[in-house]
């Protein structure tokens, strides 16, 4: 009898622990609704198991707080034309308070870990009355790390808010950048002529506080701005917003690329640097930072600033097909100004 029960106990120990395990599980995301499906159960753990194309779908961001390992594969033609849900308080550096939206393919990361993922081709697009923040990753991140995340695309908001900003990964908050890249244009337009906004601009953070770690940024930065500038190669202003965050090293890392910027305000910042537009919080540590950033400012304001240069441009596009593991996708380039940008990605 004795015996019995010490089975049965065995037994139920070992089915505890499968059950444990088994609340462990990562799952696997093979296709759109398995993405979609991470907003249902935001604090799991899931593994990228294939390339997703996300063209023809205007992504609504979600809030996330779990784990997303990428394996090395990638979302691409991600589509983001409005903020997300999530409502959150963000501080400027008076430490004035305003309820902020945020746009990215998540609207918010708070305790998450992200790693090992590439978005590509991504084109994010917001215009709204609200404040608000844009990055093609998130518009916020709280305590979160975000490790080998690389991203490239356009990430564009004309905005009639105060408290407001774009970034290349993130937009306002704290955390972890470490080995990341950012290949990304950034447009911000302001269109309200009442306020004077705090605006915020950064190749990996608008805003915020935390490491940002042997990573590789190149920059096409377009701001104008009747407020104030805070812009930056690798962040806009270093602070910790009223986080308990703490600060950790901006170094190692290289920026390429640069900020077109105006300040229409006669009580002028024009804070515009290639690591830090503006430090209100010291990092522990800041070196090796490798740049060819120009702070490019322009002191004329009846023009926005854009990286399209034509009235009328014409376009021509090509389309370069996936070939030795390199992505294909479509060039559109104007014959007149020679801008040009890339969509339509196809996975090697």
């Amino acid at each position: 009898m004795m015996k019995r029960l010490i089975c049965i106990l065995l037994a139920l120990a070992l089915g505890a622990g499968l059950a444990a395990t088994a609340d462990e599980t990562v799952t696997e995301i093979y296709d759109m609704d398995g993405l979609l499906a991470m907003a249902k159960a935001p604090n799991g753990r899931y593994r990228l198991m294939n390339d997703i194309d996300m063209g023809g779908v205007d992504w609504t961001p979600i809030a996330f707080s779990g784990e997303l390992d990428g394996d090395g594969h990638g979302l691409y033609n991600l589509t983001v034309a409005s903020a997300g849900a999530e409502i959150r308080l963000t501080r400027d550096g008076n430490m004035k308070k305003y309820e902020t939206e945020f746009a990215g393919l998540f609207s918010t990361l708070e305790n998450a870990t992200v790693r090992n993922l590439r978005l590509v081709g991504a084109d994010v697009r917001v215009e709204n009355d609200a404040h608000c923040f844009a990055a093609i990753l998130a518009g916020y991140v709280d305590r979160s790390e975000i490790r080998e995340v690389s991203v490239s695309g356009r990430v564009r908001m004309n905005s009639y808010g105060v408290m407001v900003g774009v970034g290349g990964l993130a937009g306002f908050g704290c955390g972890a950048f470490d080995r990341c890249d950012a290949k990304v244009e950034l447009v911000f337009e302001d269109r309200n002529f009442n306020s004077k906004c705090e605006e915020f601009m950064g190749g990996v953070l608008a805003c915020g506080i935390g490491s940002v770690t042997a990573c590789v940024v190149d920059i096409d930065g377009y701001d104008s701005c009747h407020g104030y500038v805070h812009n930056g190669g690798l962040v806009g202003m270093y602070y910790h917003c009223g986080t308990k965050y703490a600060s950790g090293s901006v170094s190692n890392n290289i920026r390429d690329g640069r900020i077109r910027f105006f300040e229409d305000n006669k009580d002028r910042r024009a804070y515009c640097k290639a690591v830090i537009g503006e430090s209100l919080s010291d990092p522990k540590r800041t070196k090796n930072n490798f740049d060819t950033f120009v702070r490019d400012e322009v002191k004329t304001y009846d023009t926005v600033l854009l990286p399209e240069q034509c009235d009328t441009p014409e376009y021509v596009e090509t389309v370069v097909a996936p070939s030795g593991g390199h992505w294909g996708y479509t060039r559109h380039e104007c014959s007149v100004c020679g801008y040009h940008w890339t969509d339509s990605y196809t996975a090697p």
